[in-house]
């Protein structure tokens, strides 16, 4: 059996006390420690609620002190049930707004705010009139002149056709997208339609411009006497999106409205000026 010195004992003894005091002192400072954070705390924790308290008191005084002073304003209001006891101030400057409107009897319509006229006369025979309305966004309204032959006299339109050849049928044009995909493409010299008379004339109208057929009026198919109405009102032919580096091009080759207007006073037309659209 294996035994120990007794003053080896007696050293082991001596080396754990040494450290006795340090370890105390330690376990000291940490309970210390720990009690002062709770009483911070819990003095936060106080601090907070007495915060809250005193909060909600002022805000509840405030709210009876409002309550009663909207009960006072109450009592001292009074109530006017009619105008009758109100005076309009005296106005010595009124004048009549319709003295200054410009008004000529003509309210303009939708195609003469947007659209600007443009014109191409006797383009296969004389008055073969063409005008062609440009949008402010480039997009083409095709129509007859009022000049044309065929809305002069007593000319009675019996069919208007889309079908321009055994293959070709402008009225099954079908576009898709905003670069009107799918669109039947146009040259200057282009039919878009044939236009039969009940004098036995037909009429074909060239497009007079470079671009894609959007639509036609296919309302002119069941009812061909629109095209003697204005083009808000259904008469026009077509509607072309034109090819926009060519637009200032055909801008330039075209009529404006004013030179139009003094081309139909050269021929001697009896329609005046104004009833022009």
């Amino acid at each position: 059996m294996l035994r120990t010195h007794p003053k080896a004992d007696e050293g082991m003894h001596k080396g754990t006390n040494v450290h006795e005091p340090e370890i105390k002192r330690l376990k000291f400072e940490n309970e210390c420690d720990e009690k002062l954070c709770k009483k911070e705390q819990n003095s936060k924790e106080n601090f907070i609620q007495e915060s809250t308290s005193d909060s909600k008191e002022i805000f509840s005084e405030q709210q009876e002190e409002d309550n009663e002073r909207m009960i006072e304003d109450d009592e001292n209001s009074v109530v006017i049930d009619s105008d009758d006891g109100f005076k309009f101030p005296p106005d010595d400057d009124a004048s009549d707004m319709l003295d200054e409107v410009e008004y000529n009897g003509y309210f303009p319509t939708v195609t003469d705010r947007y659209f600007t006229p443009y014109y191409k006369v006797n383009v296969q025979l004389p008055e073969d009139d063409i005008c062609i309305r440009i949008h402010s966004n480039r997009i083409c309204m095709l129509s007859l002149a009022p000049s044309h032959i065929i809305l002069q006299g007593d000319k009675d339109i019996k069919t208007i056709n889309f079908k321009v050849s055994d293959k070709l049928d402008r009225s099954l044009n079908k576009v898709s997208g905003k670069g009107k995909h799918g669109a039947q493409p146009l040259q200057t010299n282009s039919n878009i339609c044939s236009i039969s008379c009940s004098d036995g004339q037909t009429y074909m109208i060239k497009c007079c411009m470079i671009g894609k057929l959007v639509e036609v009026n296919e309302m002119l198919l069941e009812n061909p006497r629109l095209l003697r109405n204005p083009p808000h009102k259904g008469g026009y032919l077509a509607i072309i999106l034109p090819n926009l580096k060519l637009l200032e091009n055909l801008k330039q080759s075209l009529l404006t409205h004013e030179q139009y207007i003094e081309l139909i006073k050269e021929r001697g037309r009896t329609a005046a000026p104004h009833e022009i659209p």
